[in-house]
């Protein structure tokens, strides 16, 4: 009965840390066309198994970007090429 709690806490626990709510100030800068330009995080929280897509603004388009899990800071993220080119036409 121990581990059985103790497993549903630490599954708890990572959910939330890894689902937070945005702040306002993260919501503010989410508006697009100028969210396509925040930075993509480097560093990852939490595994993905997903394959995130990023808008670059170097080539103009949305690329694929792997080093993502939950957690990320930034608004440069969609989960599919059409929602990242959607929001981010190239700029």
């Amino acid at each position: 009965m121990k581990v059985l709690l103790l497993v549903s806490f630490v599954s708890t626990l990572l959910i939330t840390f890894c689902t937070g709510n945005p702040s306002e100030d993260y919501v503010s800068k989410c508006k697009y066309p100028s969210g396509c330009f925040q930075p993509r995080d480097q560093i990852s929280k939490c595994i993905s198994t997903t394959r995130p897509y990023a808008y670059d603004s170097a080539t103009k388009t949305c690329r694929i970007h792997p080093r993502v899990g939950c957690g990320q800071n930034t608004c440069n993220y969609f989960s599919s090429l059409l929602e990242c080119r959607q929001k981010c036409p190239a700029i």
